[in-house]
């Protein structure tokens, strides 16, 4: 009340003009243990069916199997391709394979701007058909219902993997355009919110398998710091365990071609997957087949204005990690025994390039076959004229 102001009398307060009636307590009909047992079925989702009963994940260790079956399906055309794409671990240069692959020449030139809005190529003859996933984990079950595929997948060290992850979206917004030192996310903040979303998609996984009986049939596994590649290739969303790593050992162990990211950075390491894409996806009536390019780990555009992670902000995510990389050490062991397996100690390379052979000296030479007429029919040698 301002000073000076008259004090205005209080009023009282108004009774009810109608009488009110008593209050009374609402209480519910108490139900039978039979009848809640059908309102808790009743608002419970309701349980697979037969086919996707048998299409969810089961958790279970993969055996081996034949992949010479698969492979031969796919050079007939035949059969199916499938590329597991991992975030951040070069996934992108995967599918552009599987594009130069699959797609076939264009028949008339076209513009930049009619190729991006290009919906769907045409298929080249003697190709099979191939896919790409990357936002949800691998299913187990492929290998039973799907068994007449390819599978393929690019992996990447765990910590470089989370640490490219990190610059890529988690400093600052992907589509962020004020990238300043004020705005930057730390690390350790980062982590924890990526690690809350974890625990609530594994909360849910458990809570559908408990639920409906089984593992949700599509998982989306997006940002992720914690055992991501156990994850994936188990086909669980989830806090792993050893049995998760063992299920993904498992199914790594079934892939037809498992490459190593940061073999792609030298010559050799780029012949050897090429050698090994072309075994298991071959180009028929194709001199020069699609090429990966060579990839520099670690070098994007954020990462060459950002400065590096610390020693200790490394530790930290590998002590996140510590399945993932036992994973990935597996991964170069299956990756150097594949290399063997397919290509063999002796590898051939084409040239490619505008440069003939002869012009740089490269296993040139007068033919053989010019030779005949002189060295051979010409001496009347016994077996020349078969």
């Amino acid at each position: 009340m301002l000073e000076g102001q008259p004090r205005l009398p209080s009023t009282p307060a108004k009774k009810p003009l109608l009488p009110q009636a008593p209050r009374r307590s609402i209480s519910m009909p108490s139900l039978p243990c039979w009848a809640l047992g059908l309102v808790v079925a009743a608002a419970a989702p309701p349980p697979y069916t037969r086919m996707e009963r048998e299409a969810a994940p089961q958790l279970t260790i993969i055996p081996r199997r034949p992949r010479t079956c698969a492979q031969a399906c796919v050079r007939k055309g035949e059969g199916y391709v499938y590329a597991q794409h991992l975030r951040k671990a070069g996934g992108t240069l995967l599918r552009t394979y599987l594009a130069m692959y699959r797609c076939a020449p264009l028949r008339q030139a076209m513009t930049a701007t009619q190729l991006y809005r290009l919906p769907r190529g045409e298929p080249r003859a003697g190709t099979a058909p191939a896919a790409a996933q990357e936002s949800l984990a691998f299913n187990t079950q492929n290998f039973v219902l799907r068994p007449a595929t390819v599978y393929i997948t690019l992996i990447r060290h765990p910590v470089d993997r989370i640490e490219s992850l990190y610059f890529f979206e988690g400093k600052w917004p992907q589509k962020s355009y004020r990238r300043t030192e004020d705005t930057a996310i730390s690390l350790q903040k980062w982590l924890r919110k990526v690690e809350a979303t974890s625990r609530r998609r594994a909360w849910g996984s458990n809570n559908h398998l408990k639920q409906r009986g089984a593992y949700p049939l599509r998982q989306r596994i997006w940002d992720e710091v914690s055992e991501y590649y156990v994850q994936i290739f188990s086909g669980v969303a989830a806090e792993a365990t050893r049995h998760h790593l063992d299920v993904a050992k498992s199914v790594l162990d079934n892939f037809d071609a498992v490459l190593i990211l940061e073999r792609l950075s030298s010559e050799e390491g780029r012949n050897e997957a090429e050698g090994l894409l072309r075994k298991i996806l071959p180009l028929h009536d194709v001199e020069c087949p699609p090429r990966l390019p060579l990839h520099k780990v670690n070098e994007g555009s954020v990462r060459k204005r950002a400065e590096p992670l610390s020693r200790d902000d490394r530790l930290r995510i590998v002590a996140l990690n510590p399945l993932d990389l036992e994973l990935y050490r597996h991964a170069v062991s299956l990756h150097k025994a594949r290399i063997e397996e397919v290509l063999g100690p002796c590898r051939i390379r084409t040239n490619c390039t505008s440069v003939r052979d002869r012009d740089l000296n490269l296993i040139w030479g007068e033919g053989a076959l010019r030779s005949c007429g002189r060295m051979v029919y010409r001496s009347g040698r016994a077996g020349c004229r078969a």
